[in-house]
């Protein structure tokens, strides 16, 4: 462009988190294991040169590499919902294409097609303060706004910043990508339960300068994002402008650290003797009796009928159904005769009128209920609950009616203890659900222990410490880049400023 017009292309304001075409590279290699290519195949025409569907515009294109990878990123634009990300392609009057999303490409010979072969990218000569962000979509979250946010993404950013999750793919192919990258973030667009997937991937990587997470909010309650600022729920009333700012919102947003726990669970044997069954990871709370029992019947009648579920507030109305069944049912009235609680070594008595406990990492629950009250005036000598204190807050409820009450700012939930090693026993089985992922615990334990913490992203607020706190965040950045300070240097200070801040 500055050859011919004279005109610079910058990117705009968001040029740090956008990846250029010129820093995008395709290469020609073979994946290794399970004999799969990724290797780009040309085929010759009658006049030698290379050849696809639509010939005159791919021939045009190889002319200039910029106008090839730009062709390719709008083919990526039409890919729809429920889509895999190889082995589809576009028609037009009964002829084919090309294929739909940026990482398949489509190639044909005389008398054969060939559809999937996978396309590989490298990242090469980023500028020193360039900040990629890194999108996941979870196109079956919340009201199912994948395919929209897809497609206004790609015209945001480049295509190759955007992928897609589902059973089929999960997030290692992006994280692949941006492997070698020093400095980049990453936006999840998804319910908790995705944020929560995309971090453990993160932590298998084992990158030595982290990510740290945004969220665009899809899910039904979105605690999380609640709590880091990000709002109760994406809306299309917003439309592309809302985009746009929290696009800004994310490339201003300041690094903060969240508690991660490891949930250990065992079951009994026919013996008596107990053995570990396997682990989950906690970000949010645990739950077992009456709330795990909503959840799990609103979760089975998902699966059943996902097409019912198709926007946050029918969602919202559903989980209440299955609410006031249990207020009838009360299922777990039995729940303080079947259930042990240890909190530090200490055995903790759960009064007889509880149905279900509530374990607590962070101060929104079940689409923004604050359990813990740090605002409130209490006759106990519990701290204040943070989300980076390495410690946990446990409350009991007394059945569904009192859930009902309790989001509707009507009761207070009831502090039974507070500390950094809870153990759950139990006699029976109970409904028990982590993150808001339910599931049916025999007996038993749950063992919750501290497992580390995570930088996320909060989003920028009015007040005096939030811009400060993002400053800091680039200047450490900036000196990682320089070389003053080194990536384990980073990631201190970066904790340190995040506690202190927040």
């Amino acid at each position: 462009m500055l050859n011919e017009s004279g005109d610079v292309c910058d990117l705009g304001p968001l040029r740090r988190m956008i990846l250029s075409p010129l820093c995008v590279k395709e290469v020609d290699e073979d994946v290794a294991g399970g004999g799969t290519l990724a290797r780009r195949r040309r085929h010759k025409g009658k006049n030698g040169s290379t050849r696809s569907l639509n010939g005159k515009l791919l021939n045009a294109a190889e002319s200039n590499p910029a106008l090839e990878y730009v062709f390719n990123g709008f083919v990526g634009l039409k890919k729809l919902s429920g889509e895999k990300n190889v082995d589809h392609f576009m028609k037009r009057d009964g002829r084919v294409l090309g294929l739909r999303g940026p990482y398949s490409r489509l190639s044909q010979k005389k008398g054969e097609t060939n559809y999937g072969q996978l396309k590989k990218f490298a990242l090469v000569d980023l500028p020193m303060d360039a900040r990629p962000l890194l999108v996941f979509i979870n196109v079956k979250s919340g009201a199912q706004y994948g395919p929209y946010l897809r497609r206004r993404l790609n015209m945001l950013l480049n295509p190759v910043q955007v992928f897609e999750l589902n059973a089929s793919q999960g997030p290692e192919l992006g994280l692949e990508l941006f492997s070698n990258l020093q400095n980049f973030r990453v936006l999840v667009c998804g319910g908790d339960g995705t944020v929560a997937w995309i971090i453990d991937a993160i932590e298998r990587r084992n990158f030595v300068s982290p990510p740290p997470v945004a969220i665009l909010p899809l899910g039904t309650g979105n605690d999380l994002s609640r709590v880091m600022g990000w709002g109760r729920g994406f809306s299309l009333s917003s439309g592309q402008g809302g985009l746009n700012t929290l696009l800004h919102d994310v490339n201003s947003a300041a690094i903060t650290m969240l508690d991660r726990w490891k949930v250990d669970i065992s079951q009994e044997k026919p013996d008596g003797n107990s053995h570990k069954a396997h682990s989950k990871f906690m970000l949010n709370y645990l739950g077992i009796g009456c709330d795990a029992k909503v959840a799990y019947e609103f979760h089975m009648t998902r699966e059943e009928n996902p097409e019912k579920f198709y926007n946050r507030f029918v969602n919202k109305l559903r989980y209440a159904k299955e609410g006031a069944k249990d207020i009838m049912d009360r299922t777990c009235a039995d729940l303080p005769w079947h259930v042990w609680l240890e909190v530090d070594g200490k055995d903790i008595q759960i009064p007889k009128d509880s149905e279900g406990l509530i374990v607590l990492n962070i101060s929104s629950y079940m689409g923004g209920v604050d359990l813990w009250q740090n605002e409130y005036e209490h006759d106990d000598d519990f701290s204040v609950q943070k989300m980076h204190d390495k410690m946990l807050e446990v409350v009991c409820v007394s059945g569904a009616w009192h859930l009902g009450k309790l989001q509707v700012g009507l009761s207070q939930a009831r502090r039974l203890a507070q500390g950094n090693v809870i153990r759950i026993h139990t006699s029976s089985p109970f409904p028990v659900q982590i993150d808001g992922e339910p599931f049916i615990q025999q007996p038993g334990c749950l063992e919750i222990t501290h497992h580390g913490q995570v930088f996320m992203l909060k989003r920028p607020s009015e007040e005096p410490r939030g811009p400060a706190a993002a400053i800091v965040t680039d200047v450490l950045a900036d000196a990682e880049c320089k070389g003053i300070i080194n990536a384990s240097q980073r990631n201190i200070l970066l904790q340190q400023v995040a506690l202190h801040l927040a």
